[in-house]
Formats: structure tokens, sequence, C-alpha cells
């Protein structure tokens, strides 16, 4: 990586329970997160976005205790990024009529796999009951006060093609100018030569192809994206070693998002497969937020030279 690439340091799954609720807002405050995306419809979302008002004021009175190693970063002066990470696949609905064939048999949202399949088999009948929820969830951000930096989905919804085929609309409705586009590269890399599954890397490689047919869908509108993404198939299981592999080749002058899943392990959140809101990271959390919380982080994106970023600031001016 070269001089002046920048790189956003972002956390998925805020709000989805206290554990990592907490975590998140200490990357923030002890770390070098810059951005993050909450669940609307999970336990903690409206507590989630209670807290995040006191960190933007600590921030913009210098008051974090990562403030120093924020501007040695170069980390601008700009609000941290928050934005709706869209799910259909986990919880309720915030919709009252949403499809009951787009919900298991306790009135949940299915897996990914299942919403795959079922929306596969009709996606325009659905279209307007996604197009609501959607909706309700980036209301539930905007009714909290907070104006939505960027969009992204819960286990990449986004890329499912009736999902992805509403997206321009909803992010020009919204006015919101950014969405991820996970097309990640150098996979054999990250995946293969890490001791990672088989069945792992190929899961990476089929979200990679729906990222590239998402990216084109997104050139022909206003929308913003950062040109490299990484964790397509790293969720809780980003380390420094994997990151210093993946950033190793050359992205001059590139914004690069990495996506990471930290939070604090607490028994209470302990996998439970029959729970509403099973978390099967959380095991694996506090690890990642060890990550971006570690001396040795900061020294090596010294010496890489690299810029914390926000991802608010890739969208085309209003």
């Amino acid at each position: 990586m070269t001089k002046h690439s920048i790189l956003i340091l972002h956390a998925d799954d805020f709000g989805m329970n206290a554990g990592v609720t907490d975590g998140v807002l200490e990357g923030f405050r002890r770390g070098v997160l810059t951005s993050t995306s909450l669940l609307a419809n999970a336990p903690d979302a409206a507590r989630a976005l209670t807290l995040w008002k006191p960190l933007l004021a600590e921030y913009t009175a210098g008051g974090l205790p990562s403030q120093l190693i924020r501007r040695e970063l170069a980390d601008p002066p700009q609000a941290f990024d928050l934005g709706v990470h869209l799910n259909l696949t986990l919880g309720t609905p915030l919709t009252d009529d949403y499809p009951a064939e787009l919900l298991d048999s306790a009135g949940r949202f299915p897996g990914v796999y299942a919403l795959f399949f079922r929306l596969r088999r009709s996606p325009e009948k659905y279209a307007d009951a996604l197009r609501q929820e959607i909706g309700r969830q980036i209301e539930f951000l905007r009714d909290h006060g907070f104006q939505p930096t960027h969009l992204n989905g819960h286990q990449y919804i986004e890329l499912l093609p009736a999902v992805a085929a509403l997206l321009p609309g909803i992010l020009r409705r919204y006015e919101i100018g950014v969405v991820r586009v996970a097309e990640e590269p150098r996979l054999w890399r990250s995946t293969l030569f890490r001791s990672l599954s088989p069945a792992n890397w190929l899961t990476a490689y089929v979200k990679k192809a729906y990222a590239r047919r998402f990216r084109r869908q997104i050139a022909r509108h206003p929308i913003a994206h950062p040109q490299v993404y990484f964790g397509t198939a790293h969720a809780g299981r980003v380390t420094l070693p994997l990151l210093r592999r993946f950033l190793a080749g050359p992205m001059p002058g590139h914004t690069v998002e990495i996506g990471l899943h930290p939070g604090y392990w607490r028994t209470e959140d302990a996998p439970k497969k029959k729970a509403p809101w099973y978390d099967p990271l959380a095991d694996r959390r506090q690890r990642e937020w060890e990550m971006i919380t570690s001396p040795d982080l900061v020294r090596w994106l010294q010496n890489r030279a690299v810029r914390l970023g926000r991802l608010g600031s890739l969208a085309a001016p209003k």
C-alpha cells in the first residue's frame, strides 16, 4: 500500500446486543474504528443510538483515549460514519404486514439461504414489502435524529438480486450516497492459504460474483463505494497477520473498507441456536476488538503511511 491510501475500519452489527454495542463504542474510543452500521430491528438498537451521541461529543471535544493516535493517522475531523445494516435474515420485521412467505414458522426472518431461494422464485412479488421494510429500518435511524452515511447488508443481503434491484431507488429517496460493494480481491491469498475451508473459499467466491454484478448495477447511478473491500470470508476471524497479508499488495490511492465484527464476550450473549437473536460470532468478537485496539495495529498502520477515512466523504456533493 503506497502513501495516502485511505482505510475505513468498519464494525457491523451495532445494536445487536449489549456486548456488541459496548464493544463497538469502545472500539471508537480506545481503538481506530471509523465506521459502524446499525441493526435497526435488534434488541439493543435504541440504546446504541442513545450512546452514539455522547461518543460523537467526546470525539468533537478531543477527549477520546484514541485521539492522539487518530491525529497521527490523519483521521479527519468529521463525525464517525453511522449507517444502516440492512437485515432480512435475523429477528423480526419492523413493518406489520411483512409477507409470511418470507418468515419462518415462528414469524421471524429466515436464514440467508432460505431468503435467497424464496426471493429467487418470485422477486417482483415481494418488491413492495422489501422496499417498505428496508425503508422502515432506515427511518428508525432518522427518527432518532441521525442521517445514515451509508448502507450495507447483514449477511450481504444487498447482493441478492431482488434486494439489489431496489437499492438505487431507496438510496435516492433517503439521500444516502454510499453503499458497500463486497467484491473482495485476493481471496486465494486470504482463504485457501490461511487454512480456511474450501467451502468457505467457495462461498466467498459466490459472494464476489454477485458483488461484481452489483457493482455494475450501481455504476449507472450516483452511488459511491470504497474501491476495495475485505471481510467476506472472515467474519469474526480478522487478525493482524491476516490484515497485513491482504494489504501487502499495491493499492495506490485506494479507499479500502475492512469489514469487522468486534464486541465484548459476555456469557449472556453466548450462542444459543434456538434464541431469536442467535449470535454465531459471540465467542470471536472479543479477539477482533483486541485487534482494533492493539498498539501493534497502530504501529503497523503508521509504518504503512495509511490514513484513516470516512465513507461519508465518498458521497457525491448534494
